[in-house]
């Protein structure tokens, strides 16, 4: 009722709004659920390397887990712990990680056999070499598996949708936008022509800054009203640390990121300033697409 009284009594002045297309609410759909699985990816990732620490302690600093390798984890669920690396003996230990390791793909295979038979030996594992720590570990890699699984598909049915919309390419070209943070950016935005202005973007970003005002006192130093969409801020907030880390030349956004630090702006001031820039030229590039295409 309140909203029908509101509909009523400002009619004249409301602006028609544009529905998103069922892509565009798949693609957010689906980038919800992407936060949702790299929140649970991130906490699996810590339990698995409390763990990793109580058993094979200093293992975590000779090995990582990258984007498709489980190097660290194929290890744990071989060795298990620092009492089995250590009872093989160093001469049956280095050549069986050589012969795992080369099955595996992985490289400079005798002085990583070296260095963790080293580690183990100096080494003071928390944890018993027992059944049921042989069950937490391998349930806590399971897991950490799974989510990760599940993320990527989540990410790969993202990228099939984005592909599908005619900003996608334009999206993509922008520098520092890679597979990844393309359809994430494109499924919070949405459809760019829902909105009116590129200040109307902004402000759905939640980096304006409010009016504030109290009769005749008018303040200059305003935080962002972070009233708009969190993910987007996020999904931002990541397009400009990819910014910052491969520093494209002769970039406008990027120098102007660069000319903000250098008027004293901290890091992140400066990045919010970057982020405000770089959905100006979103809106303005995706927008100028769409009024290309034939109607």
């Amino acid at each position: 009722m309140q909203i029908a009284l509101y509909g009523l009594a400002y009619w004249p002045e409301l602006q028609p709004t544009r529905l998103p297309e069922n892509t565009y609410r798949e693609l957010q759909l689906l980038a919800r659920q992407y936060y949702q699985m790299t929140s649970l990816l991130i906490k699996a990732k810590v339990d698995f390397n409390a763990i990793c620490d109580q058993v094979l302690p200093g293992m975590q600093e000779l090995m990582n887990d990258h984007a498709g390798r489980h190097k660290l984890s194929d290890f744990v669920l071989r060795y298990r712990h620092t009492t089995h690396i250590l009872e093989m003996g160093e001469t049956r230990f280095r050549k069986d990680y050589c012969k795992w390791a080369e099955k595996k793909g992985y490289r400079n295979r005798e002085r990583m056999a070296a260095l963790i038979f080293a580690t183990a030996q100096n080494g003071i594992p928390v944890l018993p070499n027992a059944p049921s720590t042989q069950i937490v570990i391998t349930e806590a890699i399971r897991v950490l598996h799974t989510v990760e699984a599940s993320r990527d598909a989540i990410l790969t049915q993202m990228q099939a949708l984005a592909k599908t919309l005619p900003e996608y390419s334009l999206v993509r070209e922008m520098p520092c936008i890679g597979d990844t943070l393309a359809p994430r950016l494109i499924a919070e935005i949405g459809d760019v022509r829902r909105f009116h202005s590129k200040r109307a973007l902004i402000a759905y970003a939640g980096i304006d800054a409010p009016p504030y005002q109290s009769g005749k006192f008018s303040a200059n130093n305003r935080h962002i009203s972070k009233r708009g969409n969190r993910y987007l801020r996020k999904t931002g907030y990541e397009v400009m640390q990819s910014y910052v880390m491969h520093k494209p030349a002769n970039d406008p956004i990027f120098t102007f990121i660069e000319k903000k630090r250098s008027e004293g702006k901290s890091g992140k001031l400066a990045m919010v300033a970057g982020l405000n820039k770089f959905l100006r030229v979103y809106y303005g590039k995706v927008t100028e697409l769409y009024r290309s295409l034939p109607q």
